[in-house]
């Protein structure tokens, strides 16, 4: 199953099909060495997709070479941050640092969980987190990927899918795909 199973679902949901690994992105032209793996890869109609997970105790800001990295390799890079956030403002309009991931064309996705307190027969207590709740603050334009790097990540999918099948959504027996109607 792949490293976010929450966002690769959303993901399913939305007609994507998605690598069920982290990926490492192509190297040409990529200048953070230490900032090349994907944490959720995946495709739809054509388009290759570079999402970046941080949670709310991850700082936003370190996806910033992530994003200068992935855009070398995927034609949408998309962040994806986790609420509540304190390190940063994701205010579109005001705050000053999420510019910058404007400006390098990464679109900025957020997600927030329900948190529900458990305890077990011995008293121990744990926060459980369900529920993800998905909204797009921005949309990813358009990047343009060094060509090697984009055939090394179809070339990724294609070798994969013949291993073991990406994850698709699936249809039941009887049922139609809603384009059908």
């Amino acid at each position: 199953m792949a490293k976010y199973p929450f966002l690769s679902a959303h993901l399913l949901a939305q007609g994507f099909q998605v690598y069920t690994r982290e990926m490492v992105c192509g190297s040409i032209g990529c200048r953070h060495e230490a900032n090349r793996f994907v944490d959720v890869a995946a495709q739809k109609q054509g388009f290759y997709y570079a999402f970046e997970y941080k949670s709310n105790g991850d700082h936003i800001l370190r996806a910033l070479p992530q994003v200068e990295n992935y855009s070398q390799s995927f034609d949408y890079v998309i962040i994806v941050a986790e609420l509540p956030r304190t390190e940063i403002s994701l205010d579109l309009r005001r705050g000053v640092r999420i510019k910058e991931f404007l400006r390098l064309g990464a679109g900025i996705w957020t997600v927030k969980f329900d948190r529900l307190k458990k305890e077990d027969e011995y008293g121990n207590t744990w926060t459980e987190s369900s529920n993800p709740q998905f909204k797009v603050l921005s949309e990813p334009s358009l990047q343009n990927p060094h060509p090697k790097n984009k055939e090394w990540i179809r070339l990724k999918f294609q070798n994969y899918g013949k291993r073991l099948p990406l994850l698709k959504r699936q249809v039941s027996e009887g049922q139609k795909e809603l384009s059908e109607y």
